[in-house]
């Protein structure tokens, strides 16, 4: 053994000898990550909060320059986090620092900050990222006044992921679409809506759309054959969803019906018609505040006039047990998904005394040929106990043959009497399914 730290042996096998030499690495810990491959490292790095991966700049010179390279540079600050004046001032030359000193490809830039929407260094940084080809960009700026994007931002040829807040997007007439945009998510942004579905549909690969509190859309008109996931919170007075034959997935919260009504007549066609008929493909569809009562606006039949053969998870919100034509809007969806596998209603009822007469209208609907045989959880929120909400119970458990769950959460102002009365009718009720359970729940495992 010699003092180096390394042994050796030698064996014999007729006339060939081998030897065997054992070393001790001297290498630290420092120098096994040193000698990591280039891939894993920038891996490492970029998992780092970037002033992180910054200081690691000092573990040797090997590591001094090797965040200059990263393929991504987060400036990210959560909403309720506030900047005084010097934090600002030191953010700003970060972003400085980081964009001037960066070398090689930068794929994402994000950026998540309180109030900077008067900061003129903005308007430098979109400059010089211009011309880096950047893939995936964020900016949000969570308070103050909107930041107007400048005309040199719309030439970011290469976006793929675009995310900003609190902006105002108005791009050149010249720009038509970002060509290789596949998701856009827009929060708090001001745009011409008119114009919107113009740009939309100039986006030819985009999967993913998100709007929430936008402008006020007279038409929500998407155009796009490559959409896959559309999601809406705001207010628009009628949607068009047309040519979208891949969107899976769809998610709606129509905030406020005062201002929709005075562009609806007596005799208008079927909102609900018009809306799912070009949906040949969803999977899941959610209608949050008052979708269902826009959807129910017009004639509604017992089934569509296709079906809805992809449909799997329905989430309905607010639907008033003591309007006709809510009622027969949900059912008339419910009885168009037959794979129907998960089914969330959150009632939303009143005192009205209608309430009554549409339990008796669900008493003699005829539902014998309607089958969910593919149903396996249905959810019913906010319960007030009221006919109407038993009777759909009842249509449900008798046309669920697979059905495992019934999972019922009362209001909580509803007492337990409320609940065992609920109970002691719903035992009563046939039950297609051998294996149903009912179940109560509380408001913390809703």
């Amino acid at each position: 053994m010699s003092s180096s730290g390394s042994s050796s042996s030698r064996t014999r096998s007729g006339s060939a000898s081998v030897t065997i030499s054992t070393r001790t690495s001297s290498l630290s810990p420092l120098d096994l990550i040193t000698e990591l491959p280039g891939n894993i490292v920038d891996n490492i790095l970029r998992r780092l909060p970037l002033q992180d991966a910054v200081r690691t700049s000092i573990l040797s010179k090997r590591w001094r320059y090797r965040w200059l390279t990263l393929s991504q540079l987060l400036f990210d600050y959560q909403p309720h986090q506030q900047l005084d004046s010097f934090a600002k001032t030191k953010l700003v030359i970060a972003v400085y620092q980081a964009l001037l000193n960066h070398q090689g490809p930068l794929v994402k830039f994000s950026l998540s900050v309180p109030d900077l929407g008067n900061c003129p260094d903005i308007n430098h940084w979109l400059q010089f990222l211009s011309n880096r080809d950047v893939q995936d960009f964020t900016l949000r700026i969570w308070t103050g006044e909107p930041y107007k994007l400048p005309d040199h931002f719309y030439s970011f040829a290469h976006l793929k992921h675009l995310n900003i807040h609190n902006c105002v997007f108005k791009p050149p007439s010249k720009l038509k679409g970002f060509d290789r945009l596949v998701s856009l998510e827009f929060r708090n942004v001001i745009f011409a809506a008119e114009r919107f579905g113009i740009f939309v549909s100039n986006c030819p690969v985009l999967e993913i759309l998100k709007l929430v509190d936008c402008p006020h859309f007279y038409c929500l008109r998407i155009n796009a054959p490559c959409l896959k996931q559309l999601s809406f919170y705001g207010t628009f007075s009628t949607i068009s969803l047309k040519n979208t034959p891949l969107l899976a997935t769809v998610s709606i919260a129509l905030n406020g019906m005062t201002e929709i009504a005075k562009y609806f007549k007596d005799g208008k066609s079927s909102n609900l018609i018009e809306t799912v008929s070009g949906l040949h493909s969803i999977e899941t569809l959610s209608a949050e505040l008052d979708f269902v009562k826009f959807l129910a606006i017009g004639g509604i039949n017992k089934r569509l006039p296709m079906t809805l053969d992809h449909l799997k998870i329905l989430n309905l919100s607010n639907v008033h047990f003591d309007k006709f034509q809510e009622v027969s809007c949900t059912l008339c969806l419910i009885s168009s998904s037959p794979n129907l596998q998960k089914l969330t209603i959150k009632a939303s009822t009143g005192a009205n005394p209608t309430v009554q007469t549409v339990a008796e209208y669900l008493k003699v609907q005829e539902f014998s040929d309607c089958s969910l045989d593919r149903l396996q959880v249905v959810k019913i929120l906010e319960v007030s106990g009221v006919p109407a909400e038993l009777e759909l119970m009842k249509i449900l458990l008798a046309a669920s043959s697979s059905l495992e769950k019934l999972e019922i959460l009362p209001r909580e102002e509803k007492s337990i009497e409320t609940e065992y009365k609920i109970l002691r009718e719903l035992i009563r009720f046939r039950r297609a399914s051998p294996k149903a359970e009912i179940m109560f729940l509380d408001s913390e495992s809703e």
